[in-house]
């Protein structure tokens, strides 16, 4: 995606996800769209600056509504292109990643609200002045899990069956001083990626379909991925959408088939007797 003289993606494996229903707000300054997430598949957001205009600019990097990270482009750097690939803390460390939700029956949890933000990446970009500051000791350890919140799986099957987590940790230096960010008049510009599961993508009809491969039960070959919690809810929307568009298919070939009623004209079966005088006066 692309807003003014920026442009962001989220990459996996050194391949950009391909982006599905791009949209621009009216004042140019929020992007958003779907991209296909993968359990167990570690991505990192990246985004570039495509002019320099003597100002400094700060990118902050946000994952189902936690705060990761930030990163500040100077004026003066040789590259014009940004990274952010881990929750940061201190002299600690975690890869972001794409995880299972963790799914639940207990009714207990049938009320608990899903927050809005539960399956959105978000780049937040401002520009403006910069100044070197002295940076605070901070703790090493950031204390997350996975994920800490568990719902029920009717409240979010139809949602989103994914959430980001966090790789374990790893020390890394701190540097003693950092760049700080003076935000100016401009509005600040915000990127915002909605990850779903590529099969609840494509039962929205989002993403295209693969060619159709319905199998009736899984087979002891299928895939690891479709037999864990999430995989099979995934698969459970995907053939309801199917059987959907198949049933329109047969009612729509029905109706044509039907044999259009001919009127049928009024005949009179009185017998006729032969021999008979026909009076004509």
């Amino acid at each position: 995606m692309r807003l003014g003289d920026f442009s962001a993606h989220v990459v996996v494996e050194k391949e950009e996800l391909k982006e599905y229903e791009v949209t621009v707000n009216s004042s140019g300054t929020q992007a958003t769209c779907w991209i296909g997430s993968e359990a167990g598949k570690k991505f990192s957001v990246n985004w570039r600056r495509h002019s320099i205009n003597g100002l400094a600019s700060r990118g902050c990097v946000t994952v189902d509504g936690i705060t990761c990270g930030r990163k500040t482009s100077l004026p003066t750097d040789n590259k014009d292109t940004a990274s952010c690939s881990a929750m940061v803390c201190g002299t600690t460390r975690r890869d972001l990643m794409f995880c299972d939700l963790q799914l639940s029956d207990d009714e207990a949890l049938l009320g608990k609200a899903v927050p809005s933000y539960l399956g959105e990446i978000t780049l937040h970009i401002v520009c403006g002045t910069f100044r070197q500051k002295r940076r605070r000791v901070q703790g090493t350890s950031l204390q997350l899990t996975s994920h800490a919140n568990t719902y029920h799986e009717k409240s979010v099957k139809k949602l989103t069956t994914h959430c980001v987590g966090f790789g374990p940790e790893r020390k890394r230096s701190s540097p003693t001083v950092h760049w700080t960010v003076t935000p100016n008049q401009d509005p600040p510009l915000e990127f915002i990626f909605k990850y779903r599961p590529i099969g609840i993508l494509q039962a929205n009809g989002i993403a295209p379909r693969p060619a159709p491969s319905i199998p009736t039960t899984l087979s002891d070959n299928t895939s690891d991925a479709l037999k864990t919690q999430s995989g099979v809810i995934e698969r459970i929307a995907l053939l309801e959408s199917e059987l959907k568009r198949l049933r329109s298919e047969v009612y729509n070939e029905t109706d044509d088939q039907k044999p259009k009623r001919m009127k049928r004209e009024c005949v009179d079966n009185r017998p006729v007797v032969h021999g008979a005088v026909i009076d004509l006066t």
